[in-house]
C-alpha cells in the first residue's frame, strides 16, 4: 500500500476515534456512576465520560484533585454531596494538568485557590493548544471555557492545605509540559501520566501522549522523588485507583517496566 494511502487511513481512524470520544464526553460529562471511598475522608467519583476526580475533607473545607469535563461541575457536586459537603466548601483545587477534561469543573467553583503547573497555565486559559492530535480535536470540538489559575506551581513544592495537612506537588512533565502528581495522605494522584488497567499501572496510550519518552522519564523520576514517602494508593485520571496498600508495589513495577 502506498504511503499516502496509509496516512489517509491513519488520519481517518484518528478522526473517527476522536469523534466517538467527543460523543461520549458530550453525553456523559455531567453524569456519574457513583462515588466511592478511597480511605476515610477521601473520596472519588467516575463521570460518565470515564474521567475520575477526587476530593479530601480537610477541616471544614474540601480539597479537590481535578474537576472533570463538565463546565457545570455536575460530577464535582455529586462527589461533594456524597461527602456531605457542597461546592462552597471547596478551598483548594489541584489540577494534574491543563487538558479540558480535567479542569472544566473549576469554572463555577468561586473562591477556591486553583493550583496548576506553570507550564500548563496557557492550556487552561485556552491560549495554548494541546499537542496530541486526538486531544486537540476534542478540545476544538468541546470549546471549553477558559480556566483561571490563581496559584501556578513551579518546581517541587509542599503546600499546606489546613488542619495540619499538606499536598506534595511533584513535577512530571511529559503528557503535558506542566503535568504534576500530587501526594496527599499516602495517596498519589497522577492524572494522565499513567492509567490503572487490568490490575496494573500502565503508560498513557500513545494517541493521547505526544511525548511518550518524556512521560516515561517522568515516571522513572518518581523512584527518587518519592523515595522517603509512603504511597499506599495511586489514583489515575482515567482508570481509577489501585487497591489500598498496593500503590507502591504497582508503581515500582511500572517504573521497572519503563526502564527505572
Amino acid at each position: 500500500m502506498r504511503p499516502g494511502r496509509i496516512l489517509f487511513f491513519v488520519a481517518v481512524a484518528i478522526l473517527a476515534f476522536a469523534g466517538l470520544g467527543l460523543l461520549g464526553m458530550r453525553s456523559g460529562r455531567g453524569k456519574t456512576s457513583g462515588s466511592f471511598e478511597i480511605k476515610p475522608g477521601l473520596y472519588g467519583v467516575k463521570s460518565g465520560a470515564a474521567i475520575y476526580l477526587f476530593a479530601a475533607r480537610v477541616g471544614s473545607g474540601v480539597v479537590l484533585f481535578d474537576t472533570g469535563a463538565d463546565p457545570q461541575a455536575g460530577p464535582v457536586d455529586a462527589l461533594l454531596g456524597a461527602m456531605g459537603n457542597n461546592r462552597t466548601q471547596a478551598r483548594e483545587i489541584f489540577l494534574t494538568h491543563g487538558h479540558f477534561d480535567h479542569i472544566a469543573g473549576v469554572v463555577p467553583l468561586l473562591g477556591a485557590k486553583v493550583h496548576l503547573g506553570l507550564a500548563d497555565v496557557g492550556l487552561a486559559a485556552g491560549t495554548t493548544s494541546p499537542e496530541a492530535i486526538a486531544t486537540k480535536v476534542l478540545a476544538l470540538a468541546m470549546q471549553p471555557a477558559p480556566v483561571k489559575v490563581t496559584d501556578p506551581i513551579t518546581d517541587r513544592q509542599t503546600i499546606p492545605v489546613g488542619d495540619g495537612k499538606t499536598v506534595k506537588a511533584i513535577p512530571m512533565p511529559g503528557h503535558t509540559p506542566g503535568s504534576y502528581a500530587f501526594l496527599y495522605d499516602g495517596v498519589l494522584f497522577v492524572g494522565d501520566t499513567m492509567i490503572f488497567k487490568e490490575g496494573r499501572l500502565e503508560t498513557t496510550p500513545n494517541l493521547f501522549d505526544p511525548r511518550p519518552e518524556e512521560n516515561r522519564a517522568a515516571i522513572r523520576s518518581l523512584k527518587t522523588q518519592l523515595v522517603a514517602d509512603t504511597v499506599e494508593i495511586v489514583c489515575t485520571g482515567h482508570g481509577g485507583c489501585t487497591p489500598k496498600g498496593l500503590g507502591r508495589n504497582l508503581l515500582d513495577d511500572l517504573i521497572s517496566r519503563v526502564g527505572g
